[in-house]
C-alpha cells in the first residue's frame, strides 16, 4: 500500500500533540524542568513514531483493514496491551542507558496504562480514517455507477427512440397489417415492450438474466419480422444461469451490435447464437454472429463495447470481463464472464 504524505503529517502531528500535552502537564504540576524530563518526553515521541509505523505495517500484512468493526475490537485491544508492554520495556531500557533512570519493569507501573491508552487512541484515529476513506470511496463508486447508468439510460433512449429504428419498425408493422394482422399486432406489442423496458430497466443497477432475455426476445422478434429469413436465432440457456444478475440491457446491446454490424452487412444474413452456462462459480454468456470484428476500427460498436466494459467494472470490479474474438468459421464470438450471483448489488 502506498504511503501518502498525509500519513506522515498525521503521525508527526499526533505524537507532537502528545509532547505538547505532556510538557504542559509537567509544568502545571510543578515538576522540575530537567534534561532527563524532556529526554523522556521526546523518547516517547520517537518511539511512538517508530512503533506505530511498524504496527501499521503489521495491520496491513495481517489483513485487518479488510475486517469489520466487530472482529477488529478484540484484535485492537490485545494489540494495545501487547504494544504497551513492548513499548514500556524498550522505553525503560533506553532511558536507563541514556539517562541513568535505574527503573525496573513492573506490571503495576501506571505508565503501562498510559501507553495502552495512547495506542488505543492511535488505533481509534487510524481505523476511523480508514473506514471514512472506505465509505467515501464506496460513495464515489456509487456516484460513478449512477452517472454511468444515467448516461447509459440516456444513450439507450436515444438509440431506441432513434427515428431510423422506429421508421424501420413501423414500416415492418405497416407491411404486416395486410399480410398478417396477427403478426402485426404482436410486433406492435413487442415494440412497446422494448421501448418500455428501455425506460424502466435503467432504474436498476442489475437485473436477472432471465428478465434480460425476455427483452432481447421481444427485440429480436421485431428484427426477425424485418429481416425475415436473413435472421435466425439459436438459444442455449442453462437454467442455473437465469437468476444471475447482470447490468440491464447489456445483452441487448451485444445483440444489437450483432445485427447492425453483422447480419445487416451480409446479403444472406445469418444466425445469431446466444448461450449461457455456469462454470464453477462464474456465469459465461456467449453470443456468436456472422461477420468480422475489427478492434482498431472506431465505431458505434466499439463505443458500446467500452460502455459495457465500464458498467461491468463498476458492478463487479475485476471479477467480470467482456471479450470479442474472431473465430475460424468467420464469426464473432462475444464472451461475458461474471461472478455467479442471484442478488442485486
Amino acid at each position: 500500500m502506498t504511503i501518502s504524505k498525509n500519513y506522515y503529517k498525521a503521525q508527526l502531528l499526533g505524537w507532537s500533540v502528545y509532547v505538547l500535552i505532556a510538557t504542559v502537564v509537567f509544568i502545571m504540576t510543578g515538576s522540575d524542568i530537567t534534561f532527563e524530563l524532556f529526554g523522556g518526553i521526546y523518547l516517547v515521541f520517537a518511539l511512538g513514531l517508530i512503533v506505530s509505523h511498524y504496527y501499521r505495517y503489521a495491520i496491513i500484512k495481517l489483513g485487518w483493514l479488510k475486517k469489520d468493526i466487530i472482529s477488529l475490537i478484540p484484535r485492537v485491544i490485545l494489540a494495545c496491551l501487547g504494544l504497551a508492554v513492548g513499548f514500556h520495556s524498550v522505553y525503560l531500557t533506553i532511558g536507563n542507558f541514556a539517562f541513568g533512570w535505574g527503573f525496573q519493569f513492573s506490571w503495576t507501573d501506571p505508565n503501562l496504562i498510559t501507553w495502552a491508552m495512547l495506542f488505543f487512541i492511535w488505533n481509534l484515529i487510524y481505523f476511523s480514517y480508514i473506514f471514512f476513506q472506505r465509505f467515501r470511496n464506496e460513495e464515489l463508486k456509487n456516484a460513478q455507477l449512477e452517472a454511468t447508468r444515467n448516461e447509459y439510460e440516456l444513450r439507450r433512449l436515444k438509440d431506441q427512440m432513434n427515428p431510423h429504428f422506429i421508421f424501420n419498425a413501423m414500416n415492418t408493422i405497416r407491411a404486416l397489417i395486410d399480410e398478417d394482422p396477427v403478426k402485426a399486432k404482436n410486433a406492435v406489442t413487442q415494440l412497446s415492450n422494448v421501448l418500455r423496458s428501455s425506460l424502466s430497466t435503467g432504474k436498476h443497477e442489475l437485473i436477472s438474466l432471465e428478465k434480460e432475455i425476455v427483452i432481447v426476445k421481444d427485440y429480436l422478434e421485431i428484427e426477425k419480422a424485418r429481416y425475415e429469413e436473413r435472421l435466425m436465432v439459436k438459444w442455449r440457456i442453462e437454467e442455473r444461469s437465469l437468476k444471475s444478475m447482470i447490468p440491464p440491457l447489456m445483452l441487448q446491446t451485444i445483440v444489437e451490435n450483432c445485427i447492425k454490424h453483422g447480419i445487416n452487412q451480409l446479403p444472406d444474413g445469418g444466425t445469431i447464437e446466444i448461450n449461457s452456462r455456469v462454470v464453477n462459480s462464474i456465469v459465461e454468456i456467449e453470443v456468436l454472429n456472422p461477420g468480422r470484428f475489427d478492434p482498431d476500427k472506431k465505431s458505434e460498436a466499439s463505443l458500446g463495447i467500452q460502455n459495457t466494459k465500464n458498467r461491468l467494472s463498476l458492478s463487479f470490479g475485476d471479477h467480470a470481463s467482456i471479450t470479442y474474438k474472431n473465430t475460424r468459421d468467420n464469426r464473432v464470438r462475444t464472451l461475458v464472464v461474471i461472478p455467479l450471483n442471484t442478488n442485486s448489488l
